[in-house]
């Protein structure tokens, strides 16, 4: 398994920062997020880490087939999910 993220649609206040973005990375895998200023590759990372300036709105982000939506971000952290 791995990370998940299905259908993650998130905003800061009123602006949506994430519109229903999908992807899997498996246990092993190598992977890039590339895109212009403002796209919402730093947003992501924040996102998945659990930064509270964030409201998901829709969708999920799992890890080995568990939510961790509702984690605060030190659980994500001790589970290796953290950005340095």
């Amino acid at each position: 398994m791995g990370l998940e993220v299905k259908g993650l649609t998130a905003k800061i206040g009123e602006k949506v920062v994430l519109n229903k973005v999908d992807f899997d990375l498996k246990y092993g895998e190598v992977h890039a997020v590339m895109g212009p200023n403002g796209s919402g590759k730093s947003s992501l990372g924040y996102i998945i880490m659990g930064r509270e300036i964030y409201e998901v709105v829709e969708g999920d982000i799992l890890l080995d087939g568990e939510s961790i939506k509702e984690l605060p971000p030190e659980e994500r952290a001790l589970k290796g999910i953290f950005m340095a």
